[in-house]
């Protein structure tokens, strides 16, 4: 499924792209250009997170998927578990060659190397839907088109819509009312899981797909623009309205996706096409891993995404950051046994 793996490719350069807009985010003056700039980017790189869930989804929930509980734990999950804890230790040891070791004590980098990166939520978060796949299976394969819509139309109310209008009117009586209508199995990334397989399996009419197609650009603007406009507002930088769960972002990630599930299956490769675009695919795991901590140390180095003027360093930065994290990941997983579990 070479759709998948350019899929795969292009959120995980989008991760790269937000967090190299979000370098200095918090730092410039909301007033300036280069903070515009900035925002625009991070605005516009939100759809990354949200799809690696709908591609999992997509492939995990479908029917020709064999499900093993055993190879799930001892796979799936405790892949996962261990890549968790070994990158945690190396954020750890990280900050610990930044901060100078011989200013630490043994508990200062225990407790660095335990905390991590702020990034490494993805596996946790990965781990609990993976639990919960057994359960999902069973409901997805047995349950009415109708069901699946139902449990959709709730993740949509419930989640987008509720996060979208706390973002904009905002009130500790509004977010109050909002919270009490949370049912958590349909307002996190499950919703997206299973959406992911709605649109790969079940599809969406014509009609739809030109209404999320049409509505690409507006919600791009709307990103922007609100972003902006909710920053000023509160004299802070504010990054909720755009989040994965932000209203404009939704349909973004919808209308990826589903250009990717409809056009892009249907254009076929070289075998040597599909077998570089496999090798990229395979590495994008290792670049999310990676990516913060290239980025921190290339900015130590003097490299960073406000070198020049940021319209062109902050995409350079995200390139660059995307390539050297690639080039390790090629090499770390051919490294014997390990390199499975850590990528």
């Amino acid at each position: 499924m070479v759709h998948y793996d350019l899929l795969r490719i292009a959120a995980a350069f989008s991760v790269v792209m937000l967090h190299s807009a979000a370098q200095f985010w918090n730092s410039l003056d909301i007033a300036s250009l280069e903070w515009r700039i900035a925002d625009g980017y991070n605005a516009l790189s939100r759809f990354g997170v949200p799809i690696f869930v709908m591609i999992s989804g997509a492939m995990l929930l479908s029917e020709q998927y064999k499900l093993d509980i055993r190879k799930l734990y001892a796979h799936n999950v405790l892949r996962l578990a261990v890549a968790y804890a070994f990158w945690s230790c190396m954020y750890g040891l990280l900050d610990c060659w930044f901060y100078g070791f011989s200013h630490m004590s043994w508990g200062d980098i225990f407790r660095e190397m335990l905390y991590g990166r702020y990034h490494l939520w993805f596996l946790p978060m990965l781990i609990g839907i993976y639990v919960l796949l057994p359960i999902l299976r069973v409901w997805v394969h047995n349950a009415q088109k109708k069901n699946l819509q139902y449990f959709l139309l709730l993740f949509f109310i419930l989640k987008i819509l509720v996060q979208t209008v706390g973002e904009i009117w905002s009130s500790n009586m509004l977010a109050y009312v909002l919270n009490m209508t949370q049912i958590e199995l349909a307002c996190g990334y499950v919703g997206y899981f299973i959406l992911g397989y709605y649109i790969a399996h079940i599809g969406i009419t014509p009609k739809y797909r030109k209404i999320l197609y049409i509505g690409v650009l507006p919600s791009a603007i709307l990103n922007v623009a609100l972003g902006y406009g909710l920053s000023v507002r509160a004299q802070a930088p504010l990054g909720g309205i755009y989040d994965s769960f932000g209203l404009f972002t939704f349909c973004i990630v919808c209308a990826v996706f589903v250009f990717f599930t409809e056009v892009m299956s249907k254009v076929r490769y070289s075998a040597r096409a599909e077998g570089f675009i496999k090798e990229i695919s395979l590495g994008t795991m290792g670049v999310y891993m990676m990516h913060i901590g290239v980025m921190e140390i290339l900015e130590k180095k003097g490299i960073h995404s406000m070198m020049i003027p940021n319209a062109a360093g902050i995409p350079l930065c995200a390139a660059l950051c995307f390539l050297i994290c690639l080039i390790v990941a090629v090499f770390l997983r051919r490294l014997p046994f390990i390199g499975k579990y850590i990528l």
